[in-house]
């Protein structure tokens, strides 16, 4: 009884505190089921030490966490600390539901984790966040001209198949949001070392650092955003060895917007990047060429470009949404060396559809296809390949 007694005081003193400090604990659980059917040419070895092409099929059937959106779970909180200036955070990290462990195997927050302070002249914020046109995270700008966020399941809708120069969430990330004026905004971001799994000195010319500017336009049913990052490269992948004479190209350059229009029965979307310098090029291949082939095509740049039009629309109590997406990109840089040539295109059609079932839990559905192909000449010989993806995914997400 006194065990009890004791929990019992010890929650009410937590959520006192809770309270007083503005805390809300919140998440999403989202299960269902994914079929997926491929077809894809791989690269395998042969007894010659070269590569061969062989087309390898699948079909999968699976219990899917994250078919609509990321599982996740977090804490947020604020306190003002006097007129025109709070202090906030947020903590969220990702699972997977169906086996309860950390989604990506990566760490608890992993998702977001930040501090910030808002006054009068903005808002600045530390700590791990998604880059401006990463569709992920509090200061992503551009997800909004996307019909299925940045994809349903693993391939429905994805935008990172398209947009190549999508960021992700990094470490080490500093932002600022401007106040709105006439309906415009505008951010500002730097991370001084992407990863912090790596034993490279943050800030350092040895480690990746990434750096944005963007800014969004909302003028009623009219919203639009323009981005423009870059990725400073380790100096010591630039100058690796066999590179030290010409180097290679030590800044990507990514720029992203969208325009989107609400008529009210429906809301359109285009979206366009235009990507170059962008580090790695892969392509499905056995684990026993990864260690060279693999490494030799992920150290590749590649620049290019991708459109995405996209759709949502009220249907039958619910929501409808399209997307179509295309994009052309070429190996460059280590490839010319070699007077070789890599040229490749994905085009990526997805529809779906979301039904609620109360103010926090909804039901879902959606299919997609998704075509890679490749192009690779050298010595006079041209190789074709290609990868094409028919994904089904339906399943339930509970708000909470």
């Amino acid at each position: 009884m006194k065990k009890t007694l004791a929990a019992v005081a010890v929650l009410g003193a937590f959520a006192g505190s809770a309270l007083a400090a503005d805390v809300t604990l919140y998440g999403k659980v989202d299960l269902g089921l994914q079929y997926v059917n491929s077809n894809s040419d791989q690269i395998v070895g042969n007894d010659n030490v070269g590569y061969d092409i062989e087309n390898i099929k699948s079909d999968k059937m699976a219990v899917k966490s994250g078919g609509n959106s990321g599982s996740r779970w977090g804490m947020k909180g604020s306190e003002q600390i006097s007129e025109g200036l709070t202090v906030g955070f947020q903590l969220e990290g990702g699972f997977n539901a169906d086996d309860g462990k950390h989604a990506q195997n990566a760490g608890v927050f992993s998702r977001e984790s930040r501090l910030y302070v808002q006054t009068d002249f903005g808002e600045l914020a530390f700590g791990r966040m998604g880059g401006l046109e990463s569709g992920a995270g509090s200061y992503d700008i551009i997800s909004k001209g996307f019909a299925m966020s940045t994809g349903w399941g693993d391939s429905i809708g994805k935008t990172g198949n398209i947009f190549l120069g999508q960021s992700d969430r990094f470490d080490n990330m500093i932002t600022y949001k401007s106040p709105t004026f006439a309906g415009v905004t505008v951010y500002a971001q730097a991370s001084l070392q992407k990863t912090s799994n790596t034993k490279e000195v943050e800030g350092s010319s040895d480690t990746d650092r990434y750096y944005a500017l963007g800014a969004t336009g909302n003028w009623g049913a009219l919203s639009s955003a323009l981005t423009f990052s870059t990725t400073d490269y380790s100096r010591t992948w630039v100058n690796e060895t066999g590179h030290e004479d010409e180097g290679r190209e030590d800044m990507s350059k990514v720029v992203t917007g969208y325009v989107a229009y609400d008529f009210g029965m429906v809301k359109p979307m285009l979206s366009a990047q235009y990507f170059d310098d962008i580090k790695g090029v892969s392509w499905d291949m056995t684990d026993a060429l990864k260690e060279s082939l693999g490494k030799t095509l992920g150290n590749y740049s590649k620049k290019g470009y991708g459109v995405m039009l996209g759709a949502t629309a009220p249907l039958a109590g619910g929501t409808a949404y399209a997307m179509v997406g295309y994009n052309d990109f070429e190996a460059t840089e280590d490839l010319q060396m070699f007077d070789a040539k890599a040229e490749f295109d994905t085009i990526n059609f997805g529809i779906g559809y979301q039904y609620p079932l109360s103010k926090r839990t909804y039901v879902y559905t959606a299919a997609g296809y998704t075509k890679l192909s490749g192009e690779f000449k050298a010595d006079g010989e041209k190789d074709d390949l290609d990868t094409k993806t028919t994904e089904v995914v339906a399943g339930i997400v509970h708000n909470f």
